[in-house]
């Protein structure tokens, strides 16, 4: 499994409701659907740790389209804050 995440955000219930407004297909977890209603990636709040964060993670079907996945993640990030990073810790 391929995941980013979005950590720094802010106030819990303030991401909720953006991600509500972007994402209207679900909730814990928000989805991001293709064309076909297919997901391509799942949107998760994590805040078992100290910093809270979105965690998101690709679907194996969609394993390729980061491009699309950090797009929103890019818009997640203009409305709320934050840094994105990758599975490997890389900020991007």
């Amino acid at each position: 499994m391929k995941s980013y995440f979005l950590e720094g955000t802010g106030e819990q219930m303030l991401v909720r409701n953006v991600l509500s407004e972007m994402l209207p297909s679900g909730a814990d977890p928000w989805l991001l659907n293709s064309q076909h209603d297919d997901p391509i990636a799942y949107f998760n709040l994590d805040a078992a740790s100290q910093a809270f964060c979105i965690q998101v993670d690709l679907s194996g079907r969609h394993f390729n389209e980061d491009g699309f996945v950090l797009d929103v993640l890019r818009k997640l990030r203009s409305k709320l804050g934050g840094v994105i990073s990758d599975d490997n810790g890389n900020e991007l």
